[in-house]
């Protein structure tokens, strides 16, 4: 499969959505080429390189993303929204310029299907569930529930692109293939986090309690 490759500083995972806004000449290019094809492009996060400007190594796995909404701007730019596909891995770029192109084969999603695994989505549900409230509390928000997929791979996803661990840290879980193993590495971070965040929602408390009892 041929693929068009938009190398940015952000992972794209699969059900997620990505806005982006297009100024560069190569890109409109190539989102013009998309919208004529109703083709997808494919989001890999830079290696090396910047985003804007010159030549950026991507990364050999990315997403397919698929375009939902475009609005047009003034000299020619683009607000565009996608949201991602499949995985993909690059097997070879055939095209440099004025953007990349390259052979990727898709990663074909992991079928998973048993008590381990269910037990693993349970308790990642749980645990990010709980890493959204103790966030909201931290500026003090609550939300009655949290919403997340029931599938184990749509789950992995959804947490993979929620989580607050940085782009090589997404890259990393972009690129595990096994389902069950996402999830394990997940709940060691969510486990983390939660601890992490716990005192701090303390102290944020504290601080809004004190706020109010100076203002009586």
């Amino acid at each position: 499969m041929e693929l068009p490759i938009f190398p940015l500083n952000v992972v794209l995972f699969p059900g997620a959505v990505l806005p982006l806004h297009i100024f560069e000449e190569r890109y409109r290019q190539m989102i013009a080429h998309c919208i004529a094809e109703q083709a997808p492009f494919g989001v890999c996060l830079i290696r090396s390189g910047q985003e804007v400007g010159g030549a950026a190594e991507p990364f050999e796995v990315g997403t397919t993303a698929h375009i939902v909404q475009v609005t047009e701007l003034e000299e020619g730019r683009l607000n565009v929204v996608c949201t991602g596909g499949q995985r993909f891995r690059i097997q070879q770029v055939t095209q440099s310029a004025p953007y990349i192109v390259a052979d990727v084969e898709i990663m074909a999603a992991e079928p998973v299907d048993d008590r381990e695994t269910a037990h693993l989505v349970r308790l990642a549900t749980e645990l990010f569930a709980e890493y959204v409230r103790l966030n909201l509390a931290i500026v003090n928000q609550w939300t009655r529930s949290i919403e997340a997929p029931n599938g184990a791979a749509a789950l992995s996803d959804h947490i993979a692109a929620r989580i607050g661990i940085d782009a090589p840290g997404r890259q990393r879980l972009l690129e595990e293939v096994s389902t069950k193993r996402r999830l394990e590495v997940e709940i060691e971070l969510l486990s983390d986090l939660v601890l992490a965040l716990s005192p701090r929602v303390k102290v944020a408390r504290a601080q809004r309690w004190g706020a109010l009892g100076a203002m009586n």
